[in-house]
This record gives C-alpha cells, sequence and structure tokens, in this order.
C-alpha cells in the first residue's frame, strides 16, 4: 500500500516557490522545502520523482508570475516599452524569480523572457516592434536584439539591488536609446 499522501504537489509546489521567491535557488534543496514544510524529505519525494520535478514547478509558478507582469506592460499605452519596463519591474519586484528565469540558465532551459526568439513573449514583443512602428521584420529584429541587451542590463541591476535609477529614469532611458536606435533601423 503506498503512503498516505501527507501534503498535496500543489502544497509542495506552493511552499517551493515561497522559498525561493524569498531566498533564492541556492537556498532550495529537498532538506530546506522539507523544513518549510515541517516534515521529513519523504512527502516531497511521494507527490514528485525527483527534487527537478519540483524546481520545475517552482519555474512554472515563476513563469506564470512573470506572464502576468509582461501582459500589464503589453497593454500599457506602448505596448512594446511596456514590455521592457515590465521585465525590468520584475526583476526589481521578484529579484530571486528573475534571476531565476533569466540569469541561472541551465541547459534544459527553454524560457528566457524577453530576449529575442526565446519565447511567446518575445514574438508578441516583436509583433508590437513591427506593427506599432512600421518596420519590416529585418528592422524590427535588429532594433529589438538592441535593446533587448540594454533592458537586460537594467534589469539585472535592479535584480542585484544595485541600480542606481528609478523606474522613472530607467522608462526615460529606455525612450531615448529606442529613439536612438529607431532612426538608426531606419536608415538600414
Amino acid at each position: 500500500m503506498p503512503p498516505k499522501v501527507k501534503f498535496t504537489r500543489e502544497q509542495i509546489a506552493s511552499k517551493a516557490f515561497d522559498l525561493v521567491r524569498n531566498e533564492g535557488i541556492a537556498a532550495f534543496s529537498a532538506r530546506s522545502l522539507a523544513e518549510r514544510l515541517g516534515t521529513s524529505t519523504a512527502p516531497i519525494f511521494t507527490a514528485f520523482d525527483s527534487i527537478e520535478e519540483v524546481k520545475l514547478a517552482v519555474k512554472e509558478k515563476a513563469i506564470e508570475l512573470y506572464g502576468v507582469y509582461f501582459n500589464e506592460g503589453m497593454s500599457g499605452k506602448i505596448p512594446f516599452k511596456g514590455a521592457g519596463l515590465s521585465y525590468i519591474k520584475f526583476a526589481k519586484e521578484e529579484p530571486q524569480l528573475f534571476k531565476l528565469l533569466f540569469m541561472y540558465y541551465d541547459i534544459n532551459d527553454t524560457v528566457h523572457g524577453y530576449h529575442p526568439g526565446d519565447s511567446v513573449y518575445s514574438d508578441k514583443a516583436l509583433t508590437a516592434v513591427c506593427s506599432g512602428y512600421g518596420l519590416d521584420e529585418k528592422k524590427a529584429m535588429w532594433l529589438y536584439n538592441h535593446l533587448s541587451v540594454y533592458t537586460h542590463g537594467l534589469a539585472v541591476m535592479f535584480a542585484n539591488g544595485n541600480s542606481m535609477f528609478t523606474m522613472d529614469e530607467a522608462s526615460k532611458m529606455l525612450t531615448e536609446v529606442f529613439n536612438a536606435l529607431t532612426r538608426k533601423a531606419e536608415a538600414l
């Protein structure tokens, strides 16, 4: 007879998500999760086949939360800028989850978010550039590539807690760089 389920998969995944959200992925282990649950590691491995499976559940929850930020940004007055600012805002407000999704890559990662060609989010942002600014796909991708690097740099500064900029300043900086690069893209 299988052991009685003490915690559901969802309860374990939620506790693991909270652990990573508050303390970072480096603090995540079967032992630290069991401690948070107030139990041994046995219930974790009753609900999940491996600690990697739990980590994947945490990533899925983090991606879902990032999607809320992204969609909020895309619904703004300037969708492409909103996408970039939502990326930075996510880094500022959820630094440990940002690091998990966008700074700690492993060979099996498939979601990197805002970076060109990496996910549904980048496809939506690229479409916003094409439709919003009348650029063909080649010019839009060129612009998007450059702005992605710049935006990621700002976001990393916020995630690491060493940004010397406010969100308003970051917004103005994105506008300035966008305007300069748009002029260059049009000339390509």
